[in-house]
């Protein structure tokens, strides 16, 4: 997976989470952003 689809998908998921109303669906995309975010850095720095 290319890092700039990562970086991509964890923008899109900090959007949604803002634009959501829903605490469950926030802490879940909070959640999946913190993965991409660290699967990123492993690629970058791996």
């Amino acid at each position: 997976m290319k890092t700039t689809y990562i970086f991509g998908a964890i923008l899109a998921c900090s959007i949604a989470g803002s634009l959501v109303g829903s605490r469950n669906t926030k802490t879940a995309l909070l959640a999946v952003s913190g993965v991409l975010s660290a699967y990123g850095l492993f690629r970058i720095l791996g």
